[in-house]
């Protein structure tokens, strides 16, 4: 049997979770308008609370539930405390968001050591054609797509119009009294809860260690620079089509050039159309 089906349908599983941590991304580029360096290691947080859950008996897509809550309240703190404060100074918000990450990293390491974990994924599925459906695979896939369709009806409906009206001009929202600066930390953390359920949805896809989430940091950032911040179905196939490929170059050639791979991809999509594969007419920067 040929392995594309498997390598194809792997690449899909995976890509759905990371549109969830892409979409986070998304909407703190777009409403709080900074660039959050420490987004990967929220990522990572979801991981090591789901591997806690699971010596506990709690695995599955139901680990995803508490590591977002306990994302959501560190990314509050963190909107609250640091990042609406220097927000007026640019080059201070990435260069702080990495050291927290590190900071993260760092504790991560001395509170569960510098060795890789693991989570067991349970017994696959055997389908059609003798192709292997892992479980948490389907489970992380349509849980993803079932949080990003809210997320999208959420920015459809008049309960996001703040978040967009925020996202458009901060000045209009709080001239008609919203309080923008609370939308602002919100949405913080609501992203960074995206990025922990992410996190903890992908964990029994490989090991956990301190750094992990580096690799889908950069993917983030490359899949919202391409799709932009707009559109939520966009950054959902993007991150699939990316999963697909960045599978396919870790069977075929290496995993260690699989990002190298999507970066090079990414790179020449963007020499192609600048403005990313989906442009809102009429905009200007």
């Amino acid at each position: 049997m040929s392995p594309l089906p498997q390598v194809l349908l792997d690449g899909v599983l995976a890509g759905g979770a990371y549109a969830l941590m892409a979409a986070g991304m998304a909407l703190i580029l777009g409403v709080v308008k900074v660039v959050n360096l420490s987004h990967g290691a929220f990522f990572t947080l979801g991981a090591y609370v789901a591997h806690a859950l699971a010596a506990r008996g709690i695995g599955g897509p139901l680990a995803a539930a508490p590591a977002a809550a306990i994302a959501f309240a560190f990314g509050v703190f963190l909107g609250k405390s640091f990042v609406n404060p220097a927000r007026s100074h640019p080059f201070a918000l990435p260069v702080g968001t990495l050291a927290c990450a590190l900071l993260f990293e760092q504790a991560a390491q001395l509170v569960w050591g510098p060795h890789p974990l693991a989570i067991a994924g349970g017994s696959p599925w055997t389908g059609p054609a003798g192709i292997v459906v892992r479980r948490w695979g389907i489970a992380s896939f349509l849980a993803s797509a079932a949080l990003l369709g809210g997320l999208r009806i959420l920015l459809a409906v008049r309960p996001g119009l703040p978040l967009k009206l925020v996202a458009e001009d901060e000045e209009i929202a709080s001239s008609v009294g919203m309080d923008a600066e609370t939308i602002r930390n919100l949405t913080f953390g609501g992203a960074c809860a995206m990025a922990a359920a992410a996190g903890a949805l992908l964990a029994p896809a490989g090991a956990i260690t301190p750094t992990m989430g580096r690799g889908p940091l950069v993917l983030s950032l490359i899949v919202v620079i391409a799709a932009g911040m707009d559109s939520v179905g966009a950054i959902f196939l993007l991150s699939v089509a990316l999963g697909v490929l960045g599978n396919a170059c870790a069977y075929y050639v290496s995993p260690q050039w699989s990002y190298v791979a999507l970066l090079c991809s990414v790179a020449l999509l963007l020499a192609a159309r600048p403005t990313g594969i989906v442009s809102v007419p009429g905009r200007r920067d």
